[in-house]
């Protein structure tokens, strides 16, 4: 008898656990991050290859638009020195605490870039080339959150290379242009969805040595008003830097 009684009391003993832990768990709302990927200049940071990537720097938090840290990374490849793409995953050092001191940084912004060097001036000293990425995250908590973000990132960077656009093993160029983020939040607890643009002038200098390629850059970006899941954002000035680091694997340079 009481060896019955005591396999039914660990059997019910994990239950009991994990219904009390369950009535303790508390949900927040942690804001989905907007990041802006370093551009990088007007053309692939490799005439062709594979690349492994690294970023760190400033993205947008959530509806309330406000500058938030963001790191990330992600594999690419490029070709024929005009085209390059990647798929790419950040997330923001921001974090929300609960009523119970634990602390959530939210869910990762996923998506994917590309580049397109489409035109050069004479004389082999300057680069036009179109940036454009596809952002994408969603978050989910009980009755507290279910949000749902999408944004399209387009940028025209011209580049300037200080000695010439040929080289073997480095070249290295500074380059601006005009940037535009088109942001939509979905709150699907309460059916509304707020649609906002980020428009931002980028100036930035990218350079490459052998195997390794950096770029660093900073937008001044200004934000229009959103309101959304009850967060809101009046809109406002902002400065984001974004440092990209490469490690290039070449193919038939």
């Amino acid at each position: 008898m009481g060896t019955s009684l005591n396999g039914r009391f660990f059997k019910v003993l994990p239950l009991v656990l994990l219904a009390g832990a369950t009535a303790c768990a508390t949900y927040v709302r942690v804001p989905l991050a907007v990041p802006l990927p370093s551009v990088g200049g007007a053309r692939p940071a490799t005439p062709q290859g594979l690349e492994l990537l690294g970023a760190f720097g400033d993205g947008v938090w959530g509806q309330e638009q406000e500058r938030a840290e963001m790191f990330g990374g992600g594999l690419g490849f490029a070709l024929r020195d005009r085209f390059e793409l990647g798929v790419v995953s950040y997330r923001s050092t921001r974090e929300v605490t609960d009523s119970y001191g634990g602390r959530d940084r939210g869910e990762p912004t996923g998506g994917v870039r590309g580049k397109l060097r489409f035109g050069d001036f004479p004389g082999d000293r300057i680069s036009i080339g179109v940036h454009a990425a596809f952002m994408g995250s969603s978050r989910q908590r009980s009755e507290v959150q279910d949000e749902r973000l999408t944004a399209w990132d387009v940028a025209l960077p011209v580049e300037f290379y200080p000695g010439g656009d040929g080289f073997v093993d480095y070249r290295w160029g500074v380059y601006a242009g005009p940037r535009l983020v088109s942001q939509r939040f979905e709150d699907r607890l309460s059916g509304v969805t707020s649609e906002g643009t980020l428009a931002a002038a980028l100036l930035g200098v990218a350079g490459r040595w052998r195997h390794f390629s950096a770029a660093g850059e900073l937008n001044v970006a200004h934000a229009t008003p959103m309101s959304v899941g009850g967060a809101s954002a009046s809109g406002g000035w902002l400065l984001l830097p974004m440092i990209g680091v490469r490690l290039i694997l070449p193919l038939g340079d």
